[in-house]
């Protein structure tokens, strides 16, 4: 949270007048008011960042008042101000979790310095959630963008010099192949490592919540807004974006991020005050954007925006001996990581490896590898695993995978007593068949049958809502 909207209150209007015009100037928004009755009115109505109070009012004791105020509105700050300074008073205000205890007269310099403390910490405090949240599970430090090919090559040096600019980059390929590994890759970098870097998959947010969690809201904004929320173009200020699976951003809402990419500016949702950030923006999307702009699903100008450098990342398939690489770095981290002591792949196990095109990219062999290492049986003297067969789809002579289950032309026309099938009930059958054919891959099937991934997943939640299990398709085919 950035610090913008203070209540100033003291009842000495020389103090209110010096203090208001230092703040001002400094592009803060001011409301001042002289008593505590004022105060706790206008704090039911409208939102502050910040309460500057002195401690001697007319109405009453103003620690007693920002003990209130910060017991009701826990996000807001708070610092006292008094002529009367004592042990227990500075005790007092710590105890209740006041940011600073400042002695009148205070004078503009120590009241910018303490404003620029608190700056400080918020943006420490908006950090330390995120990569709270980020690091929650230890992942491998960025495997996907190891590698001998010279493809891979190629891609890093082209990452690390557009990393010291403050160019707009977007980053294509199909799920799995390391994009948001790239995009942190380019932030480490940088010149804003020491800033936040902040991502938000546009995909996993419901449509009608996205606005806010670009641009964040005002409280009372919409119904269950009953605090103001900074949106991660806030938060990411001073800092790099990810703006992950692009393409599923509603063309209402891309007319307003283009505005922000234009002019780095942006109202909250129900407030009036204009907001300018400092972002670097990244983009990723495992679709194809030009096909996206052509079948009018994406604004052409946002594209052309996006696209001032673009990098794609190859699927595994293409990335030749990266595989044996990939695959020697995930068995030894797994092996450290669930204690087992495996020392390789046995000669059918690479056999496997080699044989299979992986549709789901380095995730794909991560996750095989992995389930590899738990389910593997020790042999002595030595400990080589195989592949076991659940962990891979079956493959057929050429190497490709086979489906457990392949839907012919029956399955979506002949129906038992002889009659065509419905238009909804042909649409269910085809997702049962792309969900089996991708071995239940969302991202993979919604491509395959030309839908959005966030059309997909709402046909499954009305799928649901209908009793149908969608953890096994192929139930619905009988």
């Amino acid at each position: 949270m950035r610090i913008q909207k203070i209540l100033l209150i003291d009842d000495e209007p020389v103090m209110r007048r010096t203090l208001n015009q230092t703040l001002s100037k400094e592009g803060y928004q001011i409301l001042c008011l002289s008593s505590i009755a004022q105060a706790e009115e206008i704090a039911k109505k409208e939102t502050f960042d910040l309460v500057l109070c002195d401690m001697v009012l007319p109405d009453g004791n103003g620690l007693e008042l920002l003990r209130r105020l910060r017991q009701n509105y826990p996000r807001m700050q708070a610092i006292l101000m008094t002529g009367y300074a004592s042990a227990e008073t500075a005790v007092e205000a710590i105890r209740i979790g006041l940011f600073d205890y400042l002695v009148k007269p205070v004078t503009p310099a120590q009241l910018e310095f303490s404003l620029q403390r608190l700056q400080a910490y918020e943006q420490l405090s908006s950090e330390n959630d995120y990569l709270r949240q980020q690091f929650d599970m230890v992942q491998p430090s960025a495997p996907e963008l190891w590698g001998r090919s010279t493809v891979m090559k190629e891609i890093l040096e082209l990452a690390r010099r557009v990393a010291q600019t403050q160019a707009t980059v977007l980053i294509q390929g199909e799920s799995g192949t390391g994009k948001e590994l790239l995009a942190r890759y380019i932030w480490q970098h940088s010149k804003r490592l020491q800033s936040p870097f902040i991502k938000i998959n546009c995909a996993a947010v419901p449509e009608q919540l996205l606005e806010s969690e670009f641009f964040g809201h005002e409280r009372g904004a919409f119904t269950g807004a009953e605090t103001r929320r900074e949106g991660r173009f806030e938060t990411a200020h001073g800092g790099t974006l990810l703006l992950d699976e692009i393409a599923e951003i509603p063309l209402g809402l891309q007319t307003k991020l283009l505005r922000v990419l234009q002019e780095r500016s942006f109202e909250r949702l129900g407030g009036n005050n204009t907001l300018h950030v400092d972002v670097r923006i990244i983009a990723s999307t495992n679709r194809d954007l030009t096909e996206e702009v052509r079948l009018g699903r994406f604004r052409e100008d946002l594209y052309y925006r996006l696209n001032v450098v673009p990098i794609t990342l190859p699927p595994l398939r293409l990335r030749g001996e990266d595989v044996d690489e990939l695959a020697n770095f995930f068995i030894a981290h797994f092996a450290r990581r669930h204690g087992r002591d495996v020392k390789g792949l046995t000669e059918a196990a690479w056999h496997k490896i080699h044989g299979y095109h992986w549709p789901g990219n380095v995730r794909e062999l991560q996750n095989t590898l992995e389930r590899a290492v738990i389910m593997a049986t020790p042999q002595a003297p030595d400990f080589y695993m195989d592949v076991p067969d659940f962990a891979l789809p079956n493959l057929n002579s050429n190497g490709d995978p086979t489906p457990v289950l392949t839907p012919d032309s029956s399955t979506f026309i002949a129906q038992t007593d002889g009659q065509l099938p419905t238009v909804s009930e042909m649409e269910r059958r085809l997702i049962a068949a792309a969900l089996i054919q991708t071995h239940n891959n969302r991202t993979h099937a919604a491509k395959r049958i030309g839908i959005s991934l966030r059309t997909l997943r709402n046909k499954l939640r009305d799928y649901r809502t209908a009793g149908f299990d969608t953890t096994h398709p192929e139930t619905w085919l009988t």
